[in-house]
């Protein structure tokens, strides 16, 4: 179970100090622990807009954001805590701006280096128990034809079932050459995501249609939510930015019974996982998990 750190109230009564001393906790539950030598004593500076920590053995001197998501920012810790909280929203980089009062590429930012963290972490779960498996194609209509077009992207979807309820989902965007020229995904298809994305021990139901068999209509209505959020809200997405996205429904789904859980959660991941820059977001191609499968 998260523990809870999350500042109470409204975000516009929120005090950078608090939100401070909620990420302190978050990063060090245990007390201060150094990141270099892990010596558990420091003396702390606090003539800066954030305290500055120094190591009582090594003397290296970290602040609580150095090493985090938050690594580097110039933006107030609070509009940040916000911005954890806008995640559970499914809301546009445009509503965050207009939130915080930022403009549009610190939001975007903000967004993308927050679904990074999840990315990172969706990267190491892999499903277990009885498992039930669908997909589709992200870019068909039904009034196309079925051959792909340069522009689909398959998605598949996986999930732990407790009968015909979903536990916990996993959406993974999946190389274009995988799926060959039909929007119809294939077993190989499932197969490579099990290989990939399910524990060794389990039990998985597949199907070739995209709406699922019967029993995967609970599942298949997680996919559709998730293509409807991004061409409806979100306007459109590019495969570059898809499989963030992907773990961002994935992220909100396996939350939505507990949002304040949803919040800790993620707030935990930002404070050990290190920042991802606004270069790598801009630059960096998408790179498929299975690219060794793609001949």
């Amino acid at each position: 179970m998260v523990t809870n750190v999350f500042p109470e109230g409204p975000w516009e009564s929120w005090t950078e100090d608090q939100c401070v001393e909620a990420l302190r906790q978050s990063r060090w539950p245990n007390g201060f622990r150094c990141p270099v030598c892990h010596y558990l004593h420091c003396s702390v500076i606090r003539t800066r807009k954030h305290p500055l920590y120094v190591c009582s053995s090594c003397r290296h001197q970290t602040s609580v954001t150095a090493g985090t998501v938050m690594h580097g920012t110039r933006t107030p810790l609070r509009y940040w805590f916000r911005a954890m909280q806008w995640i559970g929203d499914e809301s546009t980089s445009v509503d965050l701006a207009e939130i915080l009062g930022v403009t549009y590429k610190t939001a975007w930012l903000i967004g993308h280096k927050l679904r990074d963290a999840l990315t990172l972490e969706a990267d190491d779960i892999k499903l277990a128990g009885s498992v039930a498996v669908t997909g589709g194609v992200y870019g068909w209509r039904c009034y196309s034809s079925l051959i792909t077009e340069p522009t689909d992207q398959p998605i598949v979807i996986g999930a732990e079932m407790d009968g015909e309820d979903v536990q916990f989902v996993k959406l993974v965007q999946m190389d274009p050459r995988l799926a060959g020229k039909s929007r119809l995904l294939t077993r190989y298809v499932y197969d490579v995501f099990s290989e990939y994305h399910v524990e060794a021990e389990f039990k998985t139901v597949k199907t070739f249609a995209y709406r699922g068999m019967r029993s995967l209509r609970p599942l298949s209505a997680v996919l559709t939510h998730a293509i409807n959020w991004f061409d409806h809200t979100l306007q459109g997405l590019g495969p570059k930015h898809l499989q963030a996205y992907l773990n961002h429904q994935s992220f909100v789904f396996n939350f939505s019974r507990s949002r304040k859980q949803m919040q800790s959660h993620l707030l935990r991941l930002c404070s050990y996982i290190r920042s991802i820059t606004y270069r790598e977001l801009t630059q960096e191609k998408r790179r498929y998990i299975n690219d060794c499968r793609a001949a």
